[in-house]
């Protein structure tokens, strides 16, 4: 049996209240908790799968799509890596999001070692704001 609940306010007996508009709007839509050596996904909300895509890229793909491809997603990295040594890296020396389509996004996060090898980044986090389809 399907249900619906129509609040507009919702009430804490002591913390106050606020619109149901937060909850939609202010909440993160996709969240990951994702290691890269050895891969193993350890938490996540709203993702169906990861596809390792090459050194320092993965590719997580949503259960359910978003809107279109204009959300912010928010990403971190790290584990690993020597703060004296290593520096992250990621499409034009920065670390980000590519190929954000409505159904999925790249993180490119990674490291280079003081031999100059380029090698993932152990710990991996990620979370989506915006729109659900």
């Amino acid at each position: 049996m399907a249900g619906t609940i129509a609040a507009d306010t919702l009430t804490h007996s002591t913390a106050g209240s606020l619109t149901t508009d937060y909850v939609v709007n202010g909440s993160a839509k996709v969240w990951i908790n994702h290691d890269k050596n050895p891969e193993n996904t350890n938490d996540s909300f709203n993702v169906s799968s990861v596809t390792d895509v090459g050194i320092g890229v993965s590719t997580y793909n949503l259960t359910n799509s978003m809107s279109n491809a204009n959300y912010t997603a928010l990403i971190s990295a790290g584990g690993g890596m020597s703060f004296a040594t290593g520096k992250l890296f990621g499409s034009n020396g920065t670390n980000g999001v590519t190929a954000p389509t409505s159904s999925a996004f790249n993180q490119v996060t990674g490291y280079a070692t003081n031999s100059g090898n380029v090698t993932d980044a152990d710990y991996n986090t990620a979370a989506v704001f915006g729109d659900l389809a």
